[in-house]
């Protein structure tokens, strides 16, 4: 049947995202200097895969938003 085609090909298109997004947040938590929240990489691997949206929506507020307190270098 065509149905069971286009399920399936949801469902693969969906785990490809999520995989993709799992990595996508493992290797720049890996890249980051300090850990945020003292939470190590495979952590945020296994919050982003179970949780994918929220996971990778979490991540990125923890890390790249303005929200995140960064030292600021001055040059003068």
């Amino acid at each position: 049947m065509i149905w069971e085609f286009w399920v399936i090909f949801i469902l693969f298109s969906i785990l490809s995202v999520n995989l993709y997004l799992t990595a996508a947040v493992y290797l720049d938590a890996k890249k980051q200097r300090v850990n945020a929240m003292n939470v190590p990489p495979p952590v945020w691997g296994f919050v982003a895969f179970f949780f994918p949206l929220v996971g990778f929506f979490i991540y990125w507020l923890m890390h790249h938003s303005i929200l995140v307190l960064r030292d600021k270098v001055r040059i003068d």
